[in-house]
């Protein structure tokens, strides 16, 4: 369907064009802030140093519960030899049974031994799973830290652009004011389809949106039409806004 708009209506598409610009500028400055990418980085940093911190407080704790069971396994062992000696030291038992004590005494403190060295091994373990966790929690901090600047910096620009933003928005609605809807429409449209510009200048008888020189032919067609004939490119579908410097 065929659009029509006054001339000066048509040429103030490229005040419109300029403020779209600057916003898709705002947009991809958006995506450049390296601060968005170093948080998300440090983020999934966080996260996995968390886990890593679930996994050394359940081994602290699981060993902390094997430290408890071997201290009460080296105590009753230790109980029972108390009680042999005291036995032994009572004067009240046979010649046979004070030798099965002495044996039975060997072999608990034998018994004994072993545990020790179990219980030794497990405290060791214990000690150093307490200063892995010590250590994560203090990688953690220096993280977050980290993380609190970063965000910090990221949230500084990008409060910048949305501010930037709001005005261009705000610059647009006036500039379209008094422009005929359906020439908005297809502009936008245009826009849309053609990566942010919608609307180019045709200057010496090129289009400045692809750039492309027009033939003789299609400028001579061109130069028939009406002043509020909205003309289309036919390379790269831009509306294209004639002036004087057009080369018509």
């Amino acid at each position: 369907m065929a659009v029509n708009a006054s001339a000066e209506q048509q040429q103030a598409l490229l005040d419109v064009q300029a403020i779209d610009t600057k916003l898709l500028q705002v947009a991809h400055r958006r995506k450049q802030i390296a601060e968005v990418a170093q948080a998300h980085e440090l983020e999934v940093q966080l996260g996995s140093i968390d886990m890593k911190i679930v996994a050394a407080i359940t081994e602290v704790s699981d060993l902390d519960l094997d430290r408890a069971k071997a201290e009460a396994d080296v105590e009753q062992v230790v109980n029972r030899a108390n009680r042999d000696k005291e036995r032994m030291d009572s004067g009240s038992v046979s010649a046979k049974d004070l030798a099965g004590l002495q044996s039975e005494l060997e072999s608990l403190a034998k018994r004994q031994s072993e545990l020790e060295d179990v219980e030794l091994e497990i405290m060791q373990n214990l000690e150093e799973a307490r200063a892995a966790h010590a250590e994560l929690k203090a990688q953690r901090e220096i993280v977050e830290a980290q993380l609190r600047d970063v965000e910090g910096a990221r949230d500084e620009q990008l409060n910048q652009l949305a501010a930037q933003e709001a005005e261009f928005i705000e610059q647009k609605k006036s500039a379209v004011q008094g422009l005929p809807a359906d020439l908005i429409t297809l502009y936008d449209k245009v826009r849309d389809d053609l990566g942010g510009v919608g609307a180019a200048l045709l200057q010496h008888g090129e289009c400045k949106g692809c750039h492309i020189a027009l033939d003789s032919d299609e400028l001579s067609r061109i130069r028939g039409l009406a002043a509020d004939v909205v003309v289309r490119c036919e390379q790269c579908r831009r509306i294209l806004i004639r002036t004087s410097e057009s080369g018509l």
